[in-house]
């Protein structure tokens, strides 16, 4: 079995933009044992939807937010347009990697923008200023490479460890983390008495589209949806630094779109301790998850499980290994308990 740390390298060096999931869909298929499917939306499935057993879901969303060829210049400049939240200050000044839909083909480039006259450095350079420039002469040029309007654009980067070895730096760890984890849980863990169903989602990013679809598909008993926040250990990040990584996973008590449920959350928080696994109490104030459509299908138990990741939504984020690996062994030991005592709804 893959270790976590090559594994999430592996998964964040491909490339998801929300609508054009293929290259993660297609990684994930090879490495979680079982056969899955795929449903119109493009969600991805592991385990067996048509059991009679209890199920419990794990969402894990394969896109990360990115940008789009939306014109380009005579001369060949690429402007583009963003998808998820971005902010500009991150942006300027970075290379860039676009993926040509039509033959595969990758161009890198590096994002510029010239000012009108100028900007003051206070400013934030707005993303409708910027460009990006790829060394070429002309739109011939690209179109002859194969990029059109409408091909994803994403950091040009790849992941790597810290020098430490305890932490992974690299892009789109949201969702990659969790992606990582569902994996290794479904490929883990072995139950008699429920089916875990591993749930690829995706349009996360655009609006938590595919969640929507998905819910629906999959009716699980529980859902747990794995997901990553910005740290609050940094420097000034927040008033009262939490989210702390090397603390584990934290369970969230809630975010803008969805309220955890407090009983599966004391479960879960109960199976921590007494497997003496790392963990944290969680909120996320400013955004929200796949939870919000998954929780308001059927009104099942639903508990967000979010990793501590520093710099989301920017070129590199930073992710504790040992956090990773926390998450998918307190997973494991919930379903373990879970598949000895039964899921009895009432409990939560």
């Amino acid at each position: 079995m893959t270790a976590t740390d090559e594994l999430l390298m592996e998964l964040s060096n491909l490339d998801a933009l929300p609508g054009q999931e293929a290259q993660i869909r297609q990684a994930l298929q090879d490495i979680i044992k079982g056969p899955s499917t795929k449903d119109a939306f493009g969600n991805l499935y592991f385990g067996d939807l048509a059991t009679d057993k209890k199920k419990v879901a794990l969402y894990a969303h394969m896109d990360e937010v990115g940008f789009f060829v939306n014109r380009i210049t005579d001369d060949g400049f690429v402007y583009f347009y963003p998808i998820g939240g971005w902010w500009g200050y991150v942006v300027l000044g970075q290379q860039v990697r676009a993926t040509c839909r039509k033959n595969g083909a990758v161009l890198e480039g590096v994002v510029g923008t010239l000012p009108k006259i100028s900007h003051k450095l206070s400013e934030v350079v707005p993303i409708s200023e910027m460009y990006i420039d790829f060394g070429v002469h002309s739109k011939a040029e690209l179109a002859k490479a194969g990029l059109q309007i409408g091909d994803m654009i994403l950091p040009n980067t790849q992941a790597k460890k810290s020098f430490n070895q305890k932490k992974i730096i690299g892009k789109a760890l949201d969702d990659r983390v969790a992606c990582t984890v569902m994996a290794q849980v479904k490929n883990q863990v072995k139950t008699k008495n429920i089916e875990v169903i591993g749930v690829g989602t995706v349009q996360e990013e655009a609006g938590t589209r595919g969640s929507k679809v998905a819910a629906a598909q999959v009716e699980a008993d529980i859902n747990i949806v794995i997901d990553v926040a910005n740290g609050k250990d940094t420097p000034k990040a927040a008033e009262f630094p939490n989210r702390i990584q090397g603390k584990g996973p934290g369970l969230v008590l809630a975010d803008k779109t969805a309220l955890g449920n407090i009983k599966l959350l004391d479960y879960c928080k109960e199976v921590a301790e007494k497997n003496q696994i790392p963990w944290q109490y969680d909120l996320l104030g400013g955004g929200g998850t796949d939870a919000g459509s998954v929780q308001l299908f059927a009104g099942k138990p639903t508990l967000v499980f979010c990793i501590p990741t520093r710099y989301c939504h920017s070129w590199n984020s930073i992710v504790e290994i040992s956090d990773v690996e926390a998450t998918i062994d307190l997973l494991s030991a919930v379903i373990g308990s879970l598949d000895e005592g039964g899921i009895s709804l009432e409990q939560f």
